[in-house]
């Protein structure tokens, strides 16, 4: 990866909310977008004023097209943390929280689990959960993505469908607080499919989850309100870490 290409060239590649930040940087949120709003990149920043007051600096990466983040996002994503520490004067050991909806939040997991950096919450709007359930049983463009993110990585991608469905991989999973927003009129992705799969395994396995349900939503749209109180429990979830370290 060409680290002196991205640095220079950083305002195109994420959006951040730097120029809110006048403290010293304590945390860092990366918002990681839905399949929807991958092809054209947009700062949904709607969260990141509030971030800001509480000198946590709100990064949303734009990453590759189909990004049901692999190997590559991960490094880019970790690239960009990267950079900012060292642009900022950031410490390497600041909390990092996660915030994702659909596509994002199956992000959550699998950059948790797979990042170098200290993440210590993740929040999940909506998330893909049952890989299996979406390619086999529906007809959207989860197939045709999730096949063309998994070229170069896989030669079986039926194994590779089942091994990264985060319904599977519950023993793998970073031990760290996760919070479900479920919106309950959602018909994307279906909320029997999806979180109320995810989160009695999450419970059982011992994790702490805490759950949001939102009746009048679909598929992300839990509202300005919802969306705050969401992010309210992540920062407090990474001050709370930073003060026990």
């Amino acid at each position: 990866m060409d680290k002196k290409f991205l640095e220079e060239h950083y305002d195109r590649f994420c959006f951040t909310n730097i120029g809110l930040i006048h403290g010293e940087i304590c945390g860092i949120i990366l918002y990681f977008n839905g399949l929807g709003h991958v092809v054209v990149a947009g700062p949904d920043m709607i969260d990141a004023p509030a971030a800001a007051e509480r000198n946590i600096l709100y990064i949303t990466p734009c990453y590759n097209v189909w990004s049901w983040m692999n190997s590559k996002t991960v490094a880019f994503v970790d690239a960009l943390v990267e950079i900012a520490m060292k642009k900022w004067n950031i410490r390497p050991d600041v909390p990092i929280g996660l915030y994702g909806g659909s596509m994002g939040g199956y992000s959550v997991f699998h950059y948790a689990m797979r990042s170098g950096y200290n993440v210590v919450a993740g929040d999940l709007n909506c998330p893909c959960c049952n890989l299996e359930y979406e390619v086999y049983c529906t007809q959207n463009s989860v197939l045709h993505t999730y096949f063309d993110s998994a070229i170069g990585d896989t030669e079986d991608f039926a194994a590779y469908v089942h091994d990264n469905s985060p319904i599977n991989m519950i023993d793998k999973l970073k031990r760290i607080p996760y919070r479900f927003a479920v919106g309950l009129k959602d018909t994307a992705l279906a909320p029997s499919q999806h979180s109320f799969k995810m989160i009695p395994l999450l419970r059982q396995a011992g994790f702490s989850v805490d759950v949001a349900e939102y009746p009048q939503a679909g598929h992300c749209n839990i509202g300005a309100e919802a969306r705050a109180a969401e992010h309210r429990w992540l920062m407090e979830q990474m001050l709370s870490a930073k003060t026990d370290s």
